[in-house]
């Protein structure tokens, strides 16, 4: 099985494995992982920039009231990718 796919904002989607092991390496992004189970899990990568704005923050707490704050490797968000996506469309749109 291979890993899930990253969706890097702003950019086009990565077709290649190794262009993705490349994208998830780029500096200046934040690899999350989003999903409430394992079947809509989606990877996105997310500009370091964006963490501290207030819509990504209370994701972020969310995410630490359900996790804890030691989570290891990506960051995990539980919510649903669609949701994930309208936040960042948001962001993105100011």
């Amino acid at each position: 099985m291979s890993p899930p796919r990253y969706s890097r904002l702003g950019c086009e989607e990565v077709n290649n494995d190794d262009d993705q092991r490349q994208e998830a390496q780029k500096r200046g992004y934040i690899p999350i992982m989003v999903g409430k189970c394992e079947e809509e899990e989606e990877r996105f990568m997310v500009p370091l920039g964006w963490m501290k704005h207030p819509s990504i923050v209370d994701l972020l707490q969310l995410a630490a009231n359900e996790f804890g704050y030691h989570q290891q490797g990506v960051i995990h968000i539980p919510c649903k990718p669609h949701q994930f996506r309208v936040v960042i469309e948001k962001i993105s749109c100011r």
